[in-house]
């Protein structure tokens, strides 16, 4: 009796620690499936073309793909909220194994192809802009949708047949979904995850960050031209207006402060207002305007930046597993339940808190996503409000 209360109590803080991580993945998901949604209805439904942005367009890819990521790991989710053990067993057959896989792999390689086709517009854009002036802007993007869906769809495929439902030592009554455990397959396998490592996050993270630093690198630069250009004109401003004044300061002071008398004939010359030069309208909203968009460029490199670092950090645990796999070939670090949860979760969050990053540095989305929220809430409130008028029978 007692060795039975005992195993109770230290089953609890397990029991209660999972129940938490489920409302975790719950509200992940959640925050994700509407912030997503919210940033395609934000493009689709604005009427200003100029909206519809090359940058705009590929986040709106980008977050096409968080959504199938989160859609397929909800299967996941549910089948943790219904296994007690450890490893989650698999309950949905071989079909679906295959599937859900195929298409979490698929968003994977579609999102980080799409941060790399970002980088890219962004650089040529700010730095070569002649180059693509000439380029039609919906053929390009027509063709980089194709060629992104068309790799993540070739390079996800070999999951297809490579997943398989197997036992495992811990749990030899249940299966498991996962790459097959074949000696057969073994070397396909190894091969496959270099050629995914390389191209799908050593390569795009080099190439990111290369782009980024010149980016970063010519903004600061052309802000330090522009403000130095700035302080030229104010100068030279000043110095034009100077040379044209009619007195000096000296002379205006000691004249305005000259009694006059009330018997002078010269009344004309009483009191002359002083003379302030000023600077041309145009100049100045030139320069605000200016100021502005520079602001605003400043603030969307910001966003992709920490876009692409969450991207690379949340998934940086399935290449710490790899590189541990190939040192130590006994086991997998995904056999270790916490470092399995801690990878679920930092790969759910990058899909789920992108929005977010949005909505916080981008002024077009924060107004499109309060519009819509607005919209929402007054529907709710409307039908809400029939719903209380509805005579009762």
């Amino acid at each position: 009796m007692n060795s039975t209360v005992m195993s109770n109590l230290a089953d609890m803080p397990s029991e209660w620690f999972r129940i938490f991580l489920i409302i975790l993945f719950i509200i992940i998901v959640l925050i994700g499936l509407i912030g997503n949604t919210l940033v395609l209805l934000s493009v689709s439904t604005h009427h200003i073309k100029i909206r519809r942005s090359s940058t705009n367009l590929l986040l709106v890819n980008m977050s096409c793909a968080d959504l199938i990521i989160l859609s397929f790991n909800m299967l996941d989710i549910i089948q943790f909220s219904y296994d007690h053990s450890w490893p989650t067993a698999w309950y949905l057959g071989l079909f679906l194994c295959k599937m859900c896989r195929y298409f979490q792999v698929l968003g994977c390689y579609v999102s980080v192809q799409t941060l790399l086709a970002i980088s890219i517009e962004r650089y040529i854009s700010i730095i070569h802009p002649v180059k693509i002036s000439h380029v039609n802007r919906r053929k390009r993007l027509l063709f980089v949708f194709i060629l992104i869906w068309s790799i993540g769809i070739i390079m996800a495929s070999p999951n297809l047949f490579l997943l398989t439902l197997h036992t495992h030592i811990n749990r030899p009554e249940y299966y498991v979904c996962g790459l097959s455990d074949h000696l057969t397959y073994s070397s396909i396998i190894l091969f496959y995850k270099y050629i995914e490592s390389i191209l799908f996050f050593y390569i795009p993270i080099s190439v990111q960050t290369v782009l980024y630093i010149i980016i970063c690198r010519n903004i600061f630069m052309v802000e330090r031209a522009v403000q130095a250009n700035y302080r030229s004109e104010q100068l030279q401003q000043s110095t034009a207006s100077d040379s044209h004044r009619p007195f000096s300061g000296t002379k205006m002071s000691s004249l305005v402060q000259t009694p006059i008398n009330e018997n002078n004939n010269n009344n004309n010359m009483s009191l002359m207002p002083m003379i302030t030069p000023r600077i041309p309208t145009h100049i100045t909203i030139s320069n605000s305007t200016q100021k502005n968009g520079d602001t605003a460029r400043k603030h969307a490199i910001i966003m992709l930046l920490l876009v692409a670092i969450l991207y690379f950090i949340a998934f940086s645990p399935a290449q710490i597993n790899f590189i541990y796999v190939q040192i130590n070939h006994l086991h997998h670090l995904y056999e270790n339940r916490l470092f399995f949860i801690i990878s679920i979760l930092l790969a759910l969050s990058s899909t789920a808190f992108n929005p977010i990053l949005f909505y916080i540095f981008s002024r077009f989305f924060r107004h499109k996503f309060n519009i819509i929220l607005r919209s929402l809430c007054s529907i709710c409130r409307v039908h809400s409000r029939r719903q209380n008028n509805y005579p009762m029978v």
